[in-house]
C-alpha cells in the first residue's frame, strides 16, 4: 500500500505544473509544524550556557549517561562524568526540561584559539578530511569550530509507550495517549540544540562551523533548509559518520522564516541568560583543568 502509494505520488510530480503547485503546500506545512514544534519548546524547556561548574557537570553527566552507559562509544568512568581535553577550550550548553530541572539534551561548541589546539574531527578523523579548500587547516584557528558531542538521554529519547512517565510534563501519560501512535515526544531537541549551537557560533562570528554526523542527520536538516556541505567520506565512527562544513551566514541565509523565527527565539532566550556574556569569552571547565594538574602531577 506504501509503495503504491509513493509511486502515485512520483507520477503526479511528474505531470507539468503540479510540482510547482505542490512545493509551497508542502513549505507551508512544514512552517506551521515548525512554528507549532517552537511553541511548544519553550513552552516546557529553558536554555542553559555551562559558563557554571553546576551546568558543566550536568553537560558532562549527560554525556556520560549517553556516551558511556547507554551507547557504550566509551568506557565508564568512576565519576560518572564524560569530558576531555577538548572542553578546556568549548563552550558547552545544555536545554532543560522545566517540569523536572533535568538536562533534555547537551552540546558543545570547541573553539580552539591557536596551531596546539585542534578540532575533535582533525584529531580523530583526520585521513577522512578531503585537504582542499574546505579543509579547517586552512583557516586561522580562531576562525574556526567544531559542533560535538550532542548527547539527548535515553527518557527523551524514547517513544511515549515506552515510558511510564511522560519526558515533557514529567506527569503520568493519558491511557489515550498510550495508544496513540508511537511519535518521539519532541523530536525537534536535536534540531534545537544545533540551532542553540550556531547561534552561539554567529555570536561569536566564527567563520566555518565543522561537525562529525549521520548523513541520514544532514539529509534531515537539509529538508529545512539547513544545507550542510559535507567534506568528507563516510566513516565509521560510533556509527556512519561524515565530516560536514557550515557558514554561519550562509545557515541564516538558507533557513525558512519560521527557523528564523526559532532562531530569534533562541537569542531572545540567551540574551536573558545572566552570564550571557559569558559566551563571548569562553573560560576553561574548571574540571578539565583539575584533570590536567592531576596528569601533570
Amino acid at each position: 500500500m506504501k509503495r503504491r502509494l509513493l509511486n502515485a505520488l512520483r507520477k503526479v510530480h511528474q505531470v507539468p505544473g503540479v510540482k510547482q503547485m505542490v512545493k509551497p503546500l508542502i513549505r507551508r506545512k512544514m512552517n506551521k509544524a515548525i512554528d507549532a514544534a517552537a511553541t511548544h519548546f519553550f513552552e516546557h524547556f529553558t536554555l542553559v550556557v555551562a559558563t557554571e561548574e553546576k551546568d558543566q557537570i550536568a553537560c558532562f553527566k549527560t554525556r556520560h549517561q549517553v556516551y558511556c552507559e547507554e551507547m557504550g562509544f566509551e568506557e565508564v568512568r568512576q565519576t560518572k562524568m564524560e569530558y576531555d581535553e577538548f572542553d578546556e577550550y568549548a563552550i558547552s550548553c545544555y536545554i532543560k526540561h522545566k517540569a523536572t530541572g533535568d538536562c533534555a539534551g547537551t552540546i558543545r561548541v570547541v573553539m580552539p584559539q591557536h596551531s596546539g589546539q585542534l578540532l575533535p574531527l582533525e584529531q580523530n578523523c583526520s585521513d577522512a578530511i578531503r585537504m582542499d579548500e574546505n579543509s579547517p587547516t586552512r583557516f586561522a584557528r580562531h576562525s574556526v569550530c567544531e559542533i560535538s558531542r550532542l548527547a539527548i538521554p535515553k527518557r527523551f529519547r524514547r517513544r511515549q509507550t515506552d515510558l511510564k512517565l511522560s519526558p515533557v510534563t514529567g506527569k503520568s501519560l493519558d491511557k489515550n495517549l498510550k495508544k496513540s501512535k508511537n511519535n518521539r515526544n519532541y523530536p525537534y531537541l536535536t534540531l534545537a540544540l544545533y540551532f542553540f549551537a550556531a547561534t552561539i557560533c554567529v555570536l561569536r562570528d566564527v567563520e566555518n562551523v565543522y561537525v562529525m554526523m549521520e548523513p541520514k542527520l544532514a539529509r534531515s536538516l537539509r529538508m529545512l533548509g539547513i544545507e550542510f556541505n559535507q567534506i568528507s567520506h563516510v566513516i565509521e565512527y560510533h556509527g556512519e559518520r561524515a565530516a560536514y562544513r557550515l557558514s554561519p551566514e550562509e545557515f541564516l541565509q538558507q533557513i525558512s522564516p519560521s527557523l528564523h523565527r526559532f532562531y530569534h527565539k533562541i537569542t531572545k532566550e540567551l540574551e536573558g541568560i545572566p552570564s550571557f556574556g559569558a559566551i563571548h569569552k569562553p573560560k576553561p571547565s574548571s574540571l578539565t583543568v583539575k584533570q590536567q594538574k592531576t596528569k601533570a602531577a
